[in-house]
């Protein structure tokens, strides 16, 4: 029996990602929760086979955290999947100019910042994850509140007040990928993205990304993004996350030109995947 690392407790957003894996793929597999997205990570290959992680929200950008365990760790990206996240407020408290604390976890904090400016007088106190958040305010103190799942509250009466969307968009999406230390066979029916980081970009040297990103322009490749993060080495120094249309090594333009700038670069390949 396959088990899945996620980001828990039950009935967070990485949950439905997972669920939605087992239902796709493997109906026998289990979750197991951890409490923070290293442990989640530090799980796969050991208690458990896969890891399910969010990378990118619509509105709050890159899981800073993820990218910089997938810059460090030997996984593959082997799928991704797509949430639609929405936000309630909840609170045991009537008045909400009352409120002393407001739990929210530290990424849904940039989802609802809008809510949360006009709560003036209350302390955000941030989580690790959104399941953390509704344990907090569940437990029924006076005073307290917090920003969970909107799917956790309508399946909870246990709150004396509650909002039911404070979230910035109704647009607002996150995306998960799921983790393996194996790779996947290539399905020919199947679009694929592939995610590279450029670790060096040739010592930083003037233009040297433009020189990356321009030999994929050459072979007609669409970049659907790009990212830096710091090496944490050095000021000024920094990994650059690039996701491309196509899959390496099956498709001959990728495989060229990532071969390419690897002869000046270090490129690590972090997976090619597809949507399900």
């Amino acid at each position: 029996m396959n088990r899945i690392a996620t980001l828990g407790p039950a009935g967070t957003f990485s949950e439905l990602a997972a669920k939605k894996y087992i239902e796709t793929f493997d109906k026998s597999a289990e979750i197991t929760f951890y409490s923070t997205i290293t442990k989640v990570f530090n799980g796969i290959g050991k208690e458990c086979e896969l890891g399910i992680i969010p990378i990118e929200n619509t509105l709050d950008g890159y899981v800073q955290l993820t990218l910089d365990l997938l810059s460090q760790t030997d996984f593959n990206i082997i799928y991704e999947t797509v949430v639609p996240i929405q936000f309630s407020f909840v609170s045991n408290t009537l008045d909400i100019s009352d409120i002393e604390k407001i739990y929210v976890q530290f990424k849904t904090q940039g989802q609802c910042y809008n809510f949360l400016e006009q709560v003036t007088k209350a302390k955000v106190i941030t989580t690790e994850s959104n399941g953390e958040s509704f344990q907090k305010v569940e437990r029924g103190i006076l005073g307290q509140a917090a920003i969970i799942p909107r799917h956790m509250l309508r399946t909870s009466n246990k709150f004396l007040f509650n909002i039911e969307n404070v979230t910035d968009s109704e647009e607002n999406e996150t995306r998960f990928i799921v983790l393996s230390k194996d790779t996947i066979k290539y399905d020919i029916n199947r679009r694929y993205k592939t995610s590279i980081i450029v670790m060096d970009a040739a010592d930083n040297k003037p233009g040297a990304l433009s020189k990356i990103l321009n030999e994929f322009s050459e072979k007609n490749i669409n970049l659907t993004s790009i990212m830096s993060r710091p090496t944490k080495k050095a000021l000024g120094k920094y990994y650059f996350f690039i996701d491309i249309d196509g899959h390496y090594p099956e498709e001959k333009s990728v495989k060229e030109v990532i071969d390419k700038i690897s002869k000046n670069n270090i490129v690590k390949i972090l997976g090619t995947y597809s949507l399900f």
